[in-house]
């Protein structure tokens, strides 16, 4: 009798070890098709938006609504994305950072560009330039101007500077 309870212990174990498995693997499957198809759906969005923005944008993810000034900085690790299927990594990138995604076309390339970026302050100039500078990045865009300011410190520095028209301004060139 004591083997048979003994028995009958040790398979109740072992059964509620795997049905607590089982549920918990099923719960985190579901967690992460629920995180992708919501990645997907703001992703549709931003798509959207960049159609409606083809010279490009800046977007706050979370409410879908365009800053009106700020820094915009784009991280290295969503360069080179232009499709709709490269815009889920963008996406999902931005949520785990900052919760902002850029879009801009290169009339260069004629490719429209997406990146997950940083929005700074537009008195933090120096601190966005030197993270577009760390994130191998060319340029930032000052949201409220619509200004493009190189990175490389000699061309950001005439850029800063308003506009004169005598020969000491063109000794910068």
């Amino acid at each position: 009798m004591y083997k048979k309870q003994l028995s009958f212990n040790l398979l109740f174990v072992v059964l509620s070890l795997f049905v607590t498995t089982s549920l918990v693997s099923c719960s985190v499957e579901d967690n992460e098709v629920d995180e992708q198809e919501q990645i997907s759906s703001i992703a549709d969005q931003v798509w959207a938006y960049s159609l409606e923005h083809p010279d490009g944008f800046t977007l706050n993810i979370h409410t879908m609504t365009a800053p009106t000034e700020g820094i915009s900085v784009a991280y290295a690790a969503t360069q080179n994305s232009h499709s709709r299927d490269q815009l889920d990594k963008v996406v999902s990138h931005s949520l785990q950072n900052s919760g902002y995604v850029g879009g801009w076309y290169d009339s260069y390339d004629g490719l429209y560009y997406f990146d997950s970026v940083r929005l700074f302050p537009e008195d933090q100039l120096e601190e966005a330039l030197q993270f577009a500078e760390e994130n191998g990045q060319y340029a930032v865009f000052v949201i409220s101007t619509s200004t493009e300011i190189s990175v490389i410190p000699q061309v950001a520095a005439v850029l800063q500077q308003p506009y004169v028209s005598t020969p000491s301004f063109y000794s910068y060139w």
